[in-house]
């Protein structure tokens, strides 16, 4: 056997054989890098849009919606005291509200104190859910500032006990008003922004 067949059937295949095995080992390891980096960067996105949407933004556009469909008004009377139907005995404890500014109904107070309870509830738990859980989110500048003043309107209000029957002062003499439309709007088009985010980010998968 003269020296070009043994290098060309012996010797440079021993060679080429382990180099081979070699380069697709590396390549082997750089594709299954690739893929747990992948799966881990989906994992945390998947995780941090699913607490975000799950712990703040579906729970808070969710009671700010509450709010802002059954919130309704009462007029005052003398700046101080609600107008009532009649000055009559038999309708004082009868009060015109309003309504999403649709036409006034005659409500009897009692009425009126259970609506205003859950109105209250809702915004107590609305409060609780920015207090607790909007360390999850990044916010922008604007929804932060909203957010700010919703929730000193939220405490205000606590404190004066705004809405109810008794009460005696209008919240806007504190210099606060109620920017709940505006922060629902502000979070509707987060909560729309972030589902579709997750909806895209399930649908492509890890492997895109």
């Amino acid at each position: 056997m003269d020296i070009g067949t043994l290098w060309g059937t012996i010797i440079i295949p021993l060679l080429v054989g382990p180099l081979f095995i070699y380069l697709k080992s590396i390549y082997d390891r750089s594709v299954q890098n690739k893929k747990e980096h992948n799966m881990l960067v989906y994992n945390n996105n998947y995780d941090y849009l699913t607490k975000i949407l799950n712990a703040f933004y579906w729970p808070l556009y969710l009671k700010l919606l509450c709010i802002y469909q059954l919130n309704y008004s009462i007029p005052l009377k003398n700046d101080f005291e609600y107008v009532s139907t009649s000055d009559s005995e038999d309708n004082q404890d009868n009060i015109a509200i309003n309504i999403n500014s649709n036409k006034d109904i005659i409500l009897d107070t009692e009425t009126i104190k259970k609506m205003e309870d859950t109105i209250n509830k809702l915004f107590n738990e609305t409060l609780d859910i920015i207090e607790n859980n909007i360390y999850v989110a990044r916010i922008s500048r604007e929804l932060n500032k909203h957010i700010v003043h919703f929730i000193k309107y939220c405490k205000i209000r606590q404190i004066i006990h705004e809405g109810s029957p008794d009460k005696k002062y209008n919240i806007e003499y504190f210099g606060i008003k109620d920017n709940t439309k505006k922060l629902l709007n502000l979070i509707e088009f987060e909560v729309l922004k972030y589902q579709s985010k997750f909806n895209t980010l399930v649908e492509e998968g890890p492997f895109k």
